[in-house]
């Protein structure tokens, strides 16, 4: 039998090979902010700032975050920002290829199961990352202000088909299930009706 994370790790061709680590969160600190973190850990501290990919595995895809953790004194790695899920450790491998701009980098991922549905799920993230990453918007971490009306319905509309989809596969459901919004019909003739070229947009 394949293994899923094997094989996303495979197409990462990252420097180092993966290891566990514990998660230990300094304090007062938010999820989606370890460069940050560990920009201020190293500044306190000493050490260097390492970065690499936290991997993910979900029930039918797997996925390859950009991460940065904390390496000490004696040359040891901590993860040391807090996860939006309740979790003891991460599986974390080391890229030196990786470099940081200030930008964001979007995450890899690795539909093993058969339901095309994930696929669609992946082409809405993706749609959702070069939204928020089309021009100097890639420099903001606040869009909110900068956004005219047509974009903000834009990226409501991404949301908002993100979670459907979301909500569709925990139910283990696909394309042809019924669309959650209670309008009785199917996803592909309603929220997901012109699906590749609503997520194709370029607003």
């Amino acid at each position: 039998m394949e293994n899923p994370i094997q094989n996303l790790i495979s197409i990462l061709n990252a420097s180092h090979h993966p290891i566990e680590l514990e998660v230990k969160p300094e304090p007062n600190t938010k999820p989606n902010d370890c460069l940050n973190i560990v920009k201020r850990k190293v500044e306190s501290d000493g050490g260097k700032m390492v970065l690499g990919w936290q991997i993910w595995k979900t029930q039918y895809w797997v996925e390859a975050e950009f991460h940065a953790v904390w390496e000490d004194l004696n040359l040891e790695l901590h993860d040391i920002s807090p996860k939006a899920i309740p979790i003891k450790k991460i599986l974390f491998v080391e890229d030196e290829k990786l470099t940081y701009d200030g930008t964001q980098k979007e995450s890899i991922r690795l539909n093993y199961s058969n339901n095309q549905f994930v696929d669609d799920l992946f082409k809405v993230w993706e749609a959702i990352f070069r939204f928020d990453n089309k021009g100097e918007r890639k420099f903001l971490y606040d869009l909110s202000s900068v956004l005219n009306h047509d974009q903000l319905e834009y990226k409501k509309y991404l949301i908002n088909l993100k979670q459907i989809i979301e909500y569709i596969l925990k139910l283990n459901g696909n394309r042809n299930s019924n669309c959650p919004c209670n309008s009785g019909i199917e996803f592909h003739s309603c929220h997901g009706k012109d699906f590749d070229i609503k997520v194709s947009l370029d607003i």
